[in-house]
């Protein structure tokens, strides 16, 4: 199954395009699968996207615009048409009492 992968910040910078597709072997492929696959058609991103079979820290990966769990990624099973979106994590912000 092909699947295409949005990339943002470092990410987009480090492969040097916004989007690329991955073809992603497996028969009832996962987040983790597409992850892997990422990580072997381009090493510039091997070992940053998945560590012991976990999303780490430094990364914020959208699944069709939601969250994906960082410990769990292996059971979100990904259908055609997907999307992937692989961000830096968010952090800031305000708390409303600056305003």
């Amino acid at each position: 199954m092909r699947l295409t992968v949005t990339l943002y910040a470092m990410f987009r910078a480090d492969v040097g395009r916004r989007t690329v597709t991955v073809d992603v072997g497996a028969e009832r492929p996962t987040v983790a699968d597409a992850l892997a696959c990422l990580e072997r058609e381009h090493p510039e991103l091997s070992g940053r996207l998945l560590v012991d079979g976990e999303v780490p820290t430094t990364v914020t990966v959208l699944h069709d615009g939601r969250l994906v769990d960082r410990e769990r990624p292996e059971v979100i099973t990904l259908e055609p048409g997907d999307e992937l979106s692989l961000a830096p994590p968010v952090t800031g912000g305000s708390s409303g009492r600056d305003r």
